[in-house]
């Protein structure tokens, strides 16, 4: 048993850390195309590849592969775990080209080859709460939402010559927070059918969105407001809020807690109120790193990928694993509003 993990940055290093404890270090191989990067994961017990090919040639194909390269290599390495056969994991955005990728889910759907796509944030309890509330009925139709992802992660301008600056090449607030945000709403509130307005502006980058300001419809008939900025001081690090209103109750949920606050009037009893009020608990995982949900995307992963499952958890949510058609879907939004935003 082998799986491999493309890339040796953060997300590919996260990754392999995570599925290390599952699989055991041996079972593990890390691709990278630095030498130096090889050679210290080789002093720590890992088997390291210059390429997929040399891991083929060298122990046979692998059951798995984790692409957590930048995003311009994604669709090259994609196509080639198609040929392949191979079931594969690849990072967000799936591409920066809408029709590269709808390419990729044709090809993957033609070789009845699995993947799943790094749309982390559909494992996180709360959000799956509010998805819930939804379906549940008992707070009233849904009437409408705000919805933002905010950070700090550009403290200063970019250099020129770095991607973070250059929309084409996947930088901006819209490239890379992006995709999060969007998949989430669509995974609460269902498909997006239009974008009605969209707006950008810049802080610190020269040719990139800083923010993202936009509203659109979903097929529900339910309307929705988006912010996306990444380098908003007010905060540490990255944090989805979403505030929804109900007929009978405002949901208020972030990455950590959900907030149910009862109009009135609402016809509930004390009971129900309690009932959906109940404070949201994180899953168990069988090895926690940065956060439950990046442990539980990646247990999804390998156990479609060893027909049995590694969930600790067994009270999860059905079918929320990310497949490669909604990296296309995404790929599709960014590009509308970049349009719409006169990004593009």
């Amino acid at each position: 048993m082998s799986f491999c993990v493309v890339g040796g940055g953060k997300m590919g290093l996260s990754h392999l850390a995570l599925i290390t404890p599952y699989l055991g270090k041996a079972n593990v191989n890390l691709v990278e195309r630095k030498r130096s990067v090889r050679l210290i994961f080789k002093l720590m017990g890992y088997n390291t590849f210059a390429s997929l090919d040399a891991v083929v040639t060298k122990q046979g194909k692998p059951q798995g592969i984790v692409i957590a390269t930048p995003t311009s290599a994604h669709a090259v390495l994609s196509e080639w775990a198609i040929a392949n056969r191979i079931p594969f994991f690849v990072e967000k955005p799936l591409t920066l080209d809408a029709a590269r990728s709808a390419s990729l889910v044709q090809k993957a759907n033609d070789a009845g080859v699995f993947a799943q796509t790094g749309f982390v944030m559909r494992y996180v309890a709360t959000f799956q709460r509010l998805r819930a509330l939804i379906d549940d009925g008992r707070l009233g139709p849904l009437r409408g939402y705000c919805a933002s992802m905010r950070g700090n992660v550009l403290t200063k301008p970019p250099k020129p010559e770095s991607w973070q600056g250059d929309f084409n090449r996947g930088g901006g607030s819209l490239n890379e927070y992006g995709p999060h945000i969007i998949d989430l709403c669509r995974f609460v509130f269902g498909e997006v059918t239009s974008v009605r307005r969209a707006e950008h502006g810049k802080v610190l980058s020269s040719n990139a969105d800083d923010w993202v300001n936009l509203d659109w419809s979903h097929a529900s008939g339910v309307d929705g407001s988006l912010l996306i900025n990444w380098c908003d001081t007010t905060k540490r690090k990255s944090v989805i809020e979403i505030d929804a209103e109900f007929e009978y109750a405002r949901v208020r949920v972030d990455n950590s807690a959900v907030e149910v606050i009862f109009n009135e009037d609402a016809p509930l009893d004390a009971d129900t109120r309690a009932e959906l009020s109940t404070p949201i608990q994180p899953q168990n995982v069988g090895f926690y790193l940065r956060g439950e949900e990046f442990s539980l995307e990646m247990e999804a992963f390998l156990s479609t990928c060893l027909g049995r499952s590694l969930h600790v958890d067994r009270d999860l949510p059905e079918g929320i694993a990310p497949k490669l058609e909604d990296g296309y879907a995404v790929d599709q939004l960014i590009e509308n509003i970049a349009k719409k935003a006169g990004l593009k």
